[in-house]
């Protein structure tokens, strides 16, 4: 967290990056399902990492995500009936993955300050309890803004290097994303279970000019 926090006072105050290039990315957040999955969990701790290019206002990027979340144990009413008694959601899936392509459209509005929106397509398969097995293809949308510059790169093995001017420079951003995520999963001949994901990230991503 303290890197991420140098990171942005960094990025404040640095240089104009370039609209084209390659990057990396990563970000943490977590995940919150509905619909007829949310009847088994309510989500969990979501860590997502990714490659990209951007030219222009465009970028395309390919990602992988993982999902990790507890069983809820929060007390159920079925069909609208009084809860007397309290019990628990059934048993959950302990993970889901998922890897797809995410499409961005990026507006700066700012000299370091970026809006973008995204598009994605995706596959995921779910993990523990009865849903080992459990796969489905999916479409979503998000949004998100970043505050980006240029930084020296020895700043990544040594927090304080940021502050100074030495070695190489690389692009660097700071984004908060927030999505949508719409699945269906499928086994075998079993009826198909629907998935609505939302969720919010905190990332980073660093590259050539991007």
């Amino acid at each position: 967290m303290r890197l991420l926090v140098v990171l942005a006072i960094t990025l404040a105050t640095a240089s104009i990056a370039h609209a084209d290039g390659m990057f990396f990315t990563e970000s943490v957040g977590g995940a919150r399902i509905h619909d007829e999955l949310g009847a088994y969990t309510d989500g969990g701790a979501r860590i997502r990492i990714g490659l990209g290019i951007r030219r222009g206002h465009w970028a395309v990027e390919g990602f992988f995500a993982g999902m990790i979340g507890p069983v809820s144990s929060q007390p159920v009413a079925y069909d609208g009936a009084p809860v007397d008694t309290l019990w628990s959601k059934p048993a959950g899936p302990d993970a889901m993955v998922a890897f797809g392509v995410d499409l961005k459209y990026i507006q700066p509005v700012a000299d370091h300050l970026e809006l973008y929106l995204r598009g994605s397509a995706s596959k995921a398969a779910l993990a523990g309890a009865s849903f080992d097995g459990y796969e489905g293809r999916g479409l979503g949308a998000g949004a998100g803004i970043q505050l980006k510059g240029k930084v020296p790169a020895l700043g990544f093995l040594w927090f304080p290097l940021f502050f100074t001017n030495w070695g190489p420079k690389v692009t660097a951003a700071l984004y908060l994303d927030t999505g949508y995520d719409f699945y269906r999963f499928h086994k075998d001949t079993r009826a198909a279970i629907d998935a609505q994901v939302s969720t919010m990230m905190l990332g980073f991503s660093v590259g050539s000019d991007f």
